[in-house]
């Protein structure tokens, strides 16, 4: 699994949400990784929080898991499918080292302020609705088997993990829970099985679900019509 970061206007463009829109919120960022999003919100006054298993290891050995992963990922990238044949690798690296710079800058100090906790889905230290908006990114659904359209063979994260886990970011969440990325990695992207399955759980408790465009570019199909994040928004009330 990749643990590199991304930057705070990345995560504008994937969740369809601007960094404004969450002023005077709690927001949760699970899994979290080393990016700029929670040190960049912090500095605008928002309350946010980052999860990630790994913030149980020291801030060097996560500048060096980050590092490597963001070279090997580029390496990847350079020698695999003509779809990244007119990528910017350069601009790619700097977007992603410029994310690890930032959430280094921010680490030590946040994590002592409770800012960066080391949990994991499904299972997270927080109460219910203690949040205002959850946000998940490139964890459900691309992680999953690619049998079901996911990155990972063998995968441990089921069709049962994914409902566990999209259930605790709910529970966590008082408003709105953001899911991204929602298709698949095959060649021709759609929507993923998984995502549909989450999709019409949480409709059927009576919550609202509808799936916002996103212009993040993922690489496989930059005109991808299926590109969006879930939103859920809970009891369907309107999202803050």
């Amino acid at each position: 699994m990749q643990f590199f970061g991304r930057l705070a206007s990345e995560y504008e463009a994937m969740f369809a949400r601007t960094l404004d829109s969450f002023a005077g919120c709690t927001v949760l960022d699970c899994p979290s990784g080393p990016g700029s999003f929670v040190a960049e919100l912090h500095q605008r006054g928002a309350h946010a929080i980052g999860v990630d298993p790994l913030y149980a290891q020291s801030l060097e050995a996560l500048m060096t898991r980050g590092r490597a992963d963001v070279a090997t990922t580029i390496e990847r990238m350079r020698s695999g499918s003509d779809a990244f044949r007119d990528h910017d690798f350069e601009s790619y690296r700097a977007s992603k080292l410029h994310a690890l710079d930032a959430f280094a800058a921010d680490y030590e100090l946040g994590k002592a302020q409770g800012r960066y906790l080391a949990a994991s889905l499904p299972h997270l230290p927080f109460a219910d609705q203690q949040f205002d908006c959850t946000l998940s990114a490139h964890l459900l659904f691309t992680y999953s088997d690619p049998s079901t359209g996911g990155v990972l063979t063998d995968s441990p994260f089921t069709a049962a993990w994914h409902l566990a886990a999209a259930e605790e970011l709910l529970r966590v969440t008082r408003h709105e829970l953001r899911l991204y990325p929602t298709t698949t990695r095959w060649h021709t992207a759609s929507r993923h099985p998984l995502a549909l399955e989450i999709a019409a759980h949480f409709t059927q408790q009576g919550h609202a679900v509808h799936f916002a465009p996103s212009t993040f570019a993922r690489g496989n199909d930059a005109n991808d019509p299926h590109n969006a994040c879930m939103v859920v928004t809970r009891g369907g009330a309107s999202p803050r």
